[in-house]
């Protein structure tokens, strides 16, 4: 016997509370992760009715287990086996119905590389997940609710998009002209993945190796680009002790921000190593100390830049450099595009390269 709207709707008003409670609860196990994206949508009445004539082994609406269905993106493959630890984690998992269709081979098969879990939450969930009046009561019968799980990339994802805006759900809809196309794109994608993986891989033992040779501080074999800056900055002791000297004059805390903005000013004044580095912060550390009280002394600043280091270092080799005013000009055209704040830094540069005695 067929149930009716009225009961199929009844259940559907119990999957858009879990819906809820498990979007909540995604948002905070996933806040810290690196995800594109997390979609989810509940069945309508015409869908469950669908399936259950197109599914002859079910009978009744409640015995689907994909009337709530959540899709995660991440950025790259090596992402999806962290996020599903922690859905492992967070939920309870039928094993019989778990599914990594990651191991599928045929190249047609690229959109469905996905792990999927057949999933419920905890069965000592708290009514408490709720906080709107009255949302809470009956909590304990959403437990026994299940819902699907996908973890995809974003190229997987990308890939079934289209391939479901195109209308074609399965192979043997293709007209056979267009399956070797499908075929064709789906390589493509699946390769760019691994692609991607493998940088990923690689940047990762860059890096280490990287935080190795700061340690070792054989630091005329580093040369610049954003992990580098990022990890001198971070671990380097000449620069670090340079950076609390700064923070010191206001009692200020030092805050970890953005230092891509740096690395074209390093090119333009020819610093090619962190040995190089490291060489001009002992050299220009006095006058840049200097500059930097001038500039902070009696002000209330309480936060200083992970890159006032630098602000300061540079400002003190423009200084101590025979640049001409030109070149000044340029160095700070790299800093901001406001012409009044350039012709400003430019002239408080000559100004106290002539302070100290040196001319152009």
């Amino acid at each position: 016997m067929h149930e009716t709207d009225l009961e199929i709707q009844a259940l559907l008003d119990k999957y858009k509370r879990l819906e809820i409670l498990v979007t909540r609860r995604m948002q905070e196990i996933f806040a810290d992760t690196r995800l594109i994206h997390i979609h989810h949508r509940v069945k309508t009445i015409d869908s469950i009715k669908d399936k259950l004539e197109r599914k002859e082994h079910y009978s009744r609406a409640g015995e689907l287990n994909d009337i709530l269905g959540f899709r995660i993106i991440c950025y790259l493959s090596a992402d999806i086996d962290s996020v599903a630890k922690l859905i492992t984690e967070n939920f309870r998992i039928n094993w019989d119905k778990f599914k990594d269709k990651r191991k599928l081979i045929d190249a047609r098969s690229f959109g469905y590389l996905a792990l999927h879990y057949i999933c419920a939450l905890p069965e000592s969930e708290p009514d408490s997940d709720s906080d709107s009046e009255g949302e809470g009561e009956g909590e304990g019968e959403l437990s026994g609710l299940w819902f699907e799980v996908q973890i995809k990339t974003i190229l997987q994802h990308s890939w079934a998009e289209i391939e479901h805006d195109l209308g074609y759900k399965s192979e043997i809809e293709v007209p056979r002209d267009i399956r070797r196309s499908f075929s064709k794109a789906a390589s493509l994608l699946e390769t760019a993945d691994d692609i991607f993986s493998d940088i990923k891989l690689k940047l990762d033992e860059y890096t280490a190796k990287i935080k190795q040779d700061i340690t070792d501080n054989r630091l005329d074999e580093i040369f610049f680009d954003k992990i580098t800056l990022y990890e001198f900055t971070l671990h380097n002791p000449a620069y670090l002790n340079f950076l609390d000297e700064i923070a010191a004059i206001t009692n200020a805390e030092i805050t970890q921000q953005s230092l891509d903005g740096q690395l074209p000013l390093i090119d333009f004044l020819g610093i090619k190593s962190f040995g190089d580095m490291v060489r001009l912060i002992n050299e220009e550390h006095d006058l840049a100390l200097s500059l930097a009280k001038k500039l902070l002394s009696g002000s209330e600043i309480d936060e200083v830049s992970s890159a006032a280091g630098y602000h300061f270092l540079f400002r003190a080799k423009l200084i101590d450099s025979n640049y001409s005013q030109e070149r000044i000009r340029e160095f700070f055209m790299l800093t901001t595009a406001n012409e009044k704040v350039i012709e400003s830094n430019t002239g408080k540069i000559i100004q106290e390269r002539e302070s100290a005695g040196l001319r152009q």
